[in-house]
């Protein structure tokens, strides 16, 4: 018998009787999901029923006919072949949980068994199987299935994650669990059970390349007179795959919108337990607790490749909470406002202009659960205390986890006390450009990428000359109006490539209609919308550019009243900063342009000569790329101060030699293989030097501003640092275009769209009708 305990957070006092009742839309979802299941089901077993039938037939006929029978054989071989093809797909066993390997059970953590019990009981929701901690931000069902479990119910098992737990308070994991609960005691999961087995079966049979297709290769190289056979079972085979992948698709698609569905009946089961808030306060708190478990996770690997040991990853998760507010200079990120008005009327996701396309979707938009949560308000006491109360001993829970990250490290590294590394933390952190005070100029964007030549970094017009003048405008660089001018710049950039990607039709609009600053367009009026956008963007980003160039101006001038080489040294610091952003940018941007060839490449799971052709000229930008950084380096020179900070003797020496050779047709597979490394080791090193030469330059324009306000002679400026003469630009907006469409015969062979989707259907049917008509 479970019994509630001061742990527990008490519910509302009051709860309609209908509240989690199905909707019509969700048990007419149900229907058509265990409709088209039941469809495919019956179409897949049939045919693979049929082929193995055939093949017996035949071998009968050709064991007991006094005529010839090396042609009944024949047929009774290939048809078993087409059998056994279909018959291997149910042979599978697919894990769930994702490796999550930290178990809960009574005895190990009591208060938190009893907690998740009594949310089941609550839920009228099956006690779990088994429940296990992992590090993520996400709490979720999980379980085994074979093909046996279109029969037989999998045991549901339970995972949760401390990157979840650690920002979330009692009331606010209450409902999170009664989400997942909603869930256990859905009779529709048996239908997703359904699904995902079948899906094992299609995705068997679609994707994975066993034996049987390498014999059928074999066979189609063999001699003329026996490749004919491979040919068409070849052909054959491709038509069954194409088959079953459209008619999959299609028991997909009622599958995903049942699962919205279940979502927003799983959050009303949270709301009846903890109220509207909570679960919504919960999904709002996620973004920070993602961000900031991705920035810790990559500290942590970090401190790893040196051989050091993190031992809380948990408390790392926290301090980058709170670093970024430092940063952003808002204490309540991540945080949830206080309401303004009714709680009814309050909410914390704001409509988005476009959605990724929902018919593929599991989730529905954060949006519409929250209107979901608050349809009809449910008001209940929000218990403030940590998620970690229900630990008895939080810390070496939070150890235990932290250690399985390290389950299979080659090299053991060695543990380290947390104090010294919350200081190496903290001295990661030590960068100007961080500072609150630059109102966020240097944060996640280049300063040196809208000019094509670092000199036009120096032009801005109007800057004083004289000292006074100066120590004015250089007082009132950095006013608390320009994050605003960044965040509109922000918000632009956002709203234009959500108006684009729904012009391309990779995203919608909510509700179909297309809704910006509270007017409605229709989609023939999309160009004329972006355009727009993309000139208030224009705009909004000159005032940002045109501040760092005043920015950059004003120091110069400053710097050369005051003498002392302190000009040459800016003037080289910005030449640095522009090659190094420059030169990272020009290498990734190229890189993106062969992984997006590659993909079109890979489309449709074949390589036809023109692509691979296509992917050696976009893998020689690449290493063009790469040679235009490794060919200047040796011009590059740097101050003492920077070749000790990155801890090389020079540039070039701390770039290695280049022996990496241009891609061709016939090394394009081992050369993919190991051009990532190359690419991903240069732009490290590139955007290393670019962040400490952007340090080094605030530092030297303080000071420089300092002197110029206090009237006092500075020291001799360092020596100028150079970059190359001369190296590849790009300028933002001047990106190499992408592949954004398939041609239409990939497009056929993927299915991608209406059009392609139902010839492949035509043509794959008409094979497959063809064969089941000329069987004897």
């Amino acid at each position: 018998m479970v019994t509630t305990s001061s742990d527990y957070p008490p519910g509302p006092a009051a709860v309609p009787a209908d509240l989690t009742r199905p909707s019509p839309a969700y048990r007419r979802h149900a229907y058509f999901a265990v409709l088209g299941l039941v469809v495919f089901l019956a179409l897949y077993l049939g045919l693979a029923g049929w082929f193995g039938w055939t093949a017996y037939r035949m071998y009968r006929h050709a064991v007991t006919t006094y005529g010839p029978s090396f042609w009944w054989w024949v047929g009774a071989a290939a048809t078993a072949f087409l059998a056994l093809f279909m018959v291997k797909a149910l042979v599978f066993v697919r894990r769930g949980g994702g490796g999550a390997e930290i178990e809960v059970t009574a005895a190990s953590h009591p208060r938190l068994y009893a907690f998740l019990l009594q949310v089941a009981a609550d839920a009228k929701a099956p006690r779990p199987h088994r429940v296990f901690l992992s590090p993520a931000v996400n709490a979720a069902v999980f379980y085994d299935l074979t093909v046996f479990n279109l029969l037989f119910p999998s045991r549901k098992n339970l995972v949760i994650g401390l990157g979840l737990i650690n920002v979330l308070n009692l009331s606010e994991l209450k409902a999170v669990l009664a989400h997942e609960f909603g869930h256990f005691a859905q009779r529709s999961m048996a239908v997703g059970r359904w699904v995902y087995t079948a899906q094992q079966i299609a995705a068997h049979i679609v994707e994975k390349r066993d034996v049987l297709d390498r014999f059928l290769r074999g066979v189609s190289n063999f001699d003329l007179r026996v490749a004919w056979i491979g040919w068409i079972l070849r052909t054959i085979v491709w038509a069954i795959r194409a088959l079953v992948d459209t008619v999959f698709s299609i028991v997909i698609l009622a599958e995903r919108a049942l699962s919205r569905e279940m979502e927003l009946q799983a959050d009303l089961v949270a709301v009846s337990l903890t109220g509207s808030d909570p679960l919504i306060h919960a999904l709002h708190r996620l973004g920070a607790a993602d961000d900031a478990l991705d920035r810790a996770l990559a500290f942590t690997g970090g401190q790893q490749r040196a051989g050091k040991r993190v031992e809380d990853l948990f408390a790392i998760q926290t301090e980058m909470i709170a670093r970024k507010r430092h940063i952003l200079a808002d204490p309540t990120w991540g945080e949830v406002p206080a309401p303004v008005g009714a709680a009814s009327e309050q909410r914390l996701f704001k409509a988005q202009l476009a959605h990724p396309p929902q018919m593929w979707s599991t989730h529905p938009p954060s949006t519409v659960r929250e209107d979901n949560a608050k349809r009809r308000y449910i008001a209940a006491p929000i218990d403030t205390r940590s998620a970690w109360t229900l630990f008895d001993d939080p810390a070496r829970v939070r150890r235990e986890v932290t250690a399985w990250l390290y389950r299979d490290e080659d090299k053991p590294s060695q543990p380290v006390p947390m104090a010294e590394t919350m200081a190496t933390l903290a001295k990661g952190f030590e960068r100007r450009y961080l500072d609150p005070a630059y109102r966020g100029v240097y944060l996640g964007r280049s300063v040196v990428r809208a000019v094509a030549r670092p000199a036009a970094l120096f032009e801005a017009p109007g800057v004083p000359r004289d000292r006074d003048g100066l120590i004015a405008a250089i007082g009132a660089l950095y006013p608390a109006s320009l994050s605003a001018a960044i965040e509109r710049v922000d918000e632009l950039e956002t709203e234009v490539a959500m108006l684009r990607a729904i012009e391309r039709g990779v995203a919608e609009a909510p509700g179909g209609v297309v809704r910006h600053r509270g007017q409605e367009y229709r989609r023939r009026d999309l160009p004329t919308l972006t355009e727009q956008v993309e000139r208030e963007l224009k705009v909004a980003q000159a005032v940002v550019t045109d501040h760092d160039r005043l920015v950059r101006t004003a120091h110069l001038a400053a710097a050369s009243l005051l003498g002392g080489g302190w000009d040459a040294h800016l003037r080289g610091l910005v030449d640095l900063l522009h090659y190094a952003d420059h030169s990272a940018a020009n290498l990734t941007d190229a890189m993106g342009v062969l992984q997006n060839t590659v993909a079109v490449a890979l489309a449709d799971r074949s390589v036809s000569s023109d692509e691979v052709q296509r992917m050696v000229a976009a893998g020689g930008e690449v290493h063009h790329a790469l040679m235009a950084v490794y060919a200047s380096a040796g011009e590059v020179v740097l101050g003492p101060s920077l070749l000790g900070r990155l801890e090389v003797p020079s540039w070039a020496e701390g770039l290695g030699r280049f022996d990496f050779g241009a891609p061709h047709g016939e090394n394009l597979g081992p050369w993919l293989d190991v051009v990532g490394s190359w690419v991903d080791g240069t732009v490290g090193a590139l955007e290393a030097l670019r962040n400490l030469v952007l340090e080094e330059l605030l530092a030297a324009e303080e000071e420089v501003g300092v002197a110029l306000a206090a009237g006092t002679a500075m020291p001799p400026a360092p020596a100028p640092m150079r970059a190359p003469r001369s190296y590849p630009t790009l300028m933002i907006g001047h990106e190499r275009p992408r592949q954004t469409r398939l041609g239409w015969w990939d497009r056929f062979q993927v299915a991608d769209g209406l059009v392609p989707t139902l010839l492949r259907l035509a043509v794959a049917g008409s094979i497959v009708g063809g064969v089941i008509w000329a069987s004897p």
